[in-house]
């Protein structure tokens, strides 16, 4: 009886509490999965090529996340646009939202894959990285292969916006996280009847996720997103520039966590080695455990914010925003074991294969506890709009960081990039903090409320 009061309890509220919720445990269980899968894929992937080949493969592929964020933020434009078309039930609006974003990205993509392929071997991959030039050949061949992959995600990865926007964030994290599963299982056949390639791992790796999401589509748009299914003769002109008048902000904000995050591994190669990107990157699968259940529980805030500041909810949204800061306090106590813990745990995992300082593991962790607090309260200025102050944030964050990041590698190494992380985090909690609470305590004026 307990137990069942206990969920009963749990799933009460509104309609949107609900939803979140729901949100909440369903995102919980596909990103548990997630975790295992990322732990199991380093030690596999490290079993398959050696720590040299693993670094740069995760340096590439850093490379590859950059691109991502070429679509100019239409997709997350489409989230919260689609969203307001949900909460309001119009439902033609919605359809028309999809399919200019589909046929936007299609009119990017296309050409913008072919350009690519024709700059990809007018770049020395091998100095680039700062590796030997006995991989440029292969790094070339990895290259052409995932912009190929690239282009054809972004094309398809329309429908975990859709889903998102539908309040269903744990069925648009699963279909990474099926991705995963299948890029285990290609792994494991690469280790068992494949030699040590880069090429072979690019495909494991890279092809998987953009199967499932085709896969996804046809499925979900001729079942649950049906009232909102793309089709040509739903492409309106005029929704360009609402989804890029919004998905542009977006896209300046997207560019600096892609200089921010996905930097950084191209910074260590060049101030450090390959093998510390891979020590770095150990860490930070390690330690982002702890943010990853932060961010989980977030996710399903993005579109639940957008309705209720579309309702102008601010009870609801102080409720929330007050048991977030809680459960960041948990967070920080769980990041704390994990830092502490980290020895034992790195000799059960990848053994002798990569060595992982405690120093490193600290300064990762106190990143990635800053990274987690500045991720509530954007999650949460995203969902409303209010993004035109993080653009300029962002930018003196893009200004600051890389030059940072160098001085400071030279000096420390690869603790020298992360060093930069941190100083940048610092200014941006500092910030972001204070236009949320401005928000919510409705004091918010001028460029605060923009």
């Amino acid at each position: 009886m307990f137990l069942q009061s206990l969920i009963h309890s749990f799933f009460s509220g509104s309609k949107r509490t609900k939803a979140v919720k729901t949100n909440i445990i369903g995102s919980l269980f596909v990103k548990g999965i997630s975790i295992l899968i990322q732990l199991l894929l380093v030690p596999m992937t490290l079993g398959y090529v050696n720590s040299e080949m693993y670094g740069i493969w995760l340096t590439l592929s850093s490379i590859i996340i950059w691109l991502n964020f070429f679509d100019i933020g239409f997709t997350l434009g489409l989230k919260n646009k689609l969203a307001e078309a949900i909460a309001t039930e119009n439902w033609e609006r919605g359809k028309s939202l999809v399919s200019t974003t589909y046929i936007m990205m299609l009119a990017i993509f296309v050409p913008l894959c072919f350009i690519l392929e024709i700059v990809v071997p007018c770049v020395n991959w091998a100095a680039f990285l700062n590796v030997s030039t006995q991989y440029n050949t292969e790094i070339t061949r990895v290259m052409y292969a995932l912009v190929a992959f690239f282009c054809c995600q972004m094309i398809v990865g329309v429908i975990p916006a859709v889903a998102a926007a539908y309040q269903k964030v744990a069925l648009s994290s699963s279909f990474t996280v099926i991705g995963n599963c299948l890029s285990l299982a290609a792994i494991f056949l690469l280790t068992k009847y494949c030699p040590p390639s880069l090429l072979s791992l690019a495909f494991a790796i890279s092809m998987m996720p953009i199967v499932v999401m085709i896969a996804a589509s046809i499925i979900l748009f001729t079942t649950k997103f049906r009232a909102v299914a793309p089709s040509i003769k739903a492409f309106k002109k005029e929704h360009i520039h609402s989804l890029f008048s919004l998905g542009f902000k977006f896209f300046l904000l997207q560019l600096q966590v892609v200089i921010l995050y996905q930097s950084t591994n191209i910074l260590i190669s060049n101030v450090s080695s390959s093998l510390d990107v891979t020590s770095y990157n150990i860490a930070y699968k390690y330690l982002s455990i702890a943010e990853m259940i932060f961010i989980i529980v977030l996710g399903p805030l993005w579109p639940a914010f957008t309705d209720a500041y579309t309702k102008k909810d601010y009870t609801w949204m102080n409720n929330v925003y007050k048991k977030m800061i809680l459960l960041f306090m948990g967070i920080t106590l769980l990041m704390i074991c994990l830092t502490i813990i980290s020895p034992i745990v790195y000799h059960i995992w990848v053994g002798n294969k990569v060595s992982v300082s405690f120093s490193l593991t600290l300064a990762v962790g106190v990143y990635l506890l800053l990274l987690s607090w500045c991720s509530l309260q954007t999650y949460s200025l995203n969902g409303m709009g209010t993004i035109k102050l993080q653009t300029y944030v962002a930018t003196a964050g893009l200004i600051i960081h890389i030059p940072l990041a160098l001085y400071l590698g030279r000096t420390f190494g690869v603790l020298g990039v992360i060093y930069s992380l941190i100083i940048i985090h610092i200014l941006y909690t500092i910030i972001y903090t204070l236009q949320l609470r401005k928000i919510l305590t409705q004091r918010a004026k001028g460029i605060w409320l923009k």
